[in-house]
């Protein structure tokens, strides 16, 4: 987890300790966090559920709202009795109370935090599930270097942003600055549930997709003009032959001069899909080039280039389609849970089988499962933040 991160979480448990709850703006920051952090959400989701916390009662059965009143009263009461501190002249009992009361609050707010419904589940009327999942929507986390980070989900978010940058209709706009202005590095985080598109100072356009990042300088340099990617993007090229524009992405070095290509770096090895120009790929081992029409990827630490079958396939996503298309199950699901926010339980055994088919990105969770239980023969189940897998009745 990035250290401000944590800070930003610690805040905003100190003021819900002080406030007794939290302003719309800073719930929706804490939610923005959980979803950054999944992981970590899972963690404390199972460990609370489980209540393998070592507190004195079950906070499953603890009625929250009382236990607010009564906590808030005692600590108040605590801090205007001025000789408290010194009960039978040793401040150790009064701290340990304190720390006590302090800790029983964090995990107080915690699980009130993980109850309240996220307001991405809805009711579903129509597929029989016990409930349906919103899709995904634009935005983004930005982070600048030595600077508070900037969210990009709020409407109101002009005001905070640095001259030069904008953000218009749901996309980030740069403008190229003076030389001699200040030119930090960059971070655009793009957590589950969201995507976004940008334009920058030369005049590139980039779409990220969800559950990735982008670090780049809002002035490139001279001679080259470089960006560093975790996950996916779609990239138009503006053409500036004096100056290379280089990705780089796990394992590879991705050059072009005027392009669109999508990249694909979720898993260690990095997939290159062009559909315009021409690029040159460097690898651990070995440099190759391609043409439109072509794609790049990692096997047995070599660069090996193929022909592309649909070229939709590089372009589907950020033109708000899922592209299913000669893609395994775990594949689909990894889409799903990128796009819904979910996590996926599968108490089978995934064939490996490729699929064929396609929808939609803005339609919700269970008109996905209902078109994938044809194609595919699995049975999807959404249960809240949850969707499980297993094979449908008769099928092998």
């Amino acid at each position: 987890m990035i250290e401000t991160d944590k800070i930003v979480l610690a805040e905003l448990a100190s003021l819900l300790l002080k406030e007794g709850q939290l302003p719309d703006e800073q719930e929706n920051e804490l939610r923005l966090l959980l979803e950054k952090y999944p992981d970590a959400k899972d963690s404390l989701r199972h460990r609370l559920a489980n209540t393998d916390i070592h507190v004195p009662f079950d906070l499953r059965t603890t009625d929250l709202d009382q236990e607010w009143k009564i906590l808030k009263t005692k600590y108040n009461e605590r801090q205007i009795a001025p000789n408290y501190h010194r009960l039978n002249g040793n401040w150790k009992p009064a701290i340990r109370i304190v720390a006590a009361l302090l800790l029983l609050f964090t995990f107080v707010w915690i699980w009130k935090s993980y109850l309240r419904p996220v307001n991405y589940l809805i009711p579903d009327k129509v597929y029989g599930q016990k409930n349906d999942v919103l899709p995904g929507t634009n935005g983004a986390i930005l982070k600048i270097k030595g600077e508070d980070e900037i969210n990009l989900m709020n409407k109101q978010v002009d005001g905070g942003l640095p001259r030069g940058i904008e953000l218009k209709e749901g996309k980030l706009l740069y403008s190229q600055l003076k030389t001699e202005e200040s030119n930090p590095i960059h971070t655009l985080i793009v957590p589950k549930r969201s995507t976004i598109a940008l334009t920058l100072s030369d005049g590139t356009r980039v779409w990220v997709n969800s559950e990735s990042e982008l670090t780049y300088r809002p002035n490139f340099e001279k001679n080259q003009r470089k960006v560093r990617l975790k996950g996916e993007a779609y990239f138009e090229v503006a053409k500036d032959t004096k100056r290379p524009f280089v990705v780089e992405a796990n394992d590879l070095s991705i050059q072009a001069i005027g392009t669109a290509f999508d990249i694909n770096s979720y898993k260690p090895n990095a997939k290159v899909l062009l559909k315009e120009g021409r690029l040159k790929v460097n690898g651990q081992e070995n440099e190759i080039f391609i043409d439109a029409g072509n794609g790049v990827k990692m096997i047995n630490s070599q660069l090996v280039a193929f022909p592309i079958p649909d070229m939709e396939e590089a372009t589907a996503w950020k033109d708000g389609y899922f592209y299913f298309e000669n893609k395994s199950m775990q594949q689909i699901l990894d889409e799903l849970s990128r796009w819904y926010g979910i996590k996926i339980d599968s108490n089978v055994s995934l064939d490996k089988r490729r699929y064929k088919g396609g929808i939609k990105r803005d339609v919700t969770l269970a008109e996905v499962c209902n078109l994938l239980k044809d194609l595919t023969g699995y049975e999807l189940t959404i249960d809240k933040e949850k969707l499980i897998v297993n094979k449908l009745a008769g099928k092998k």
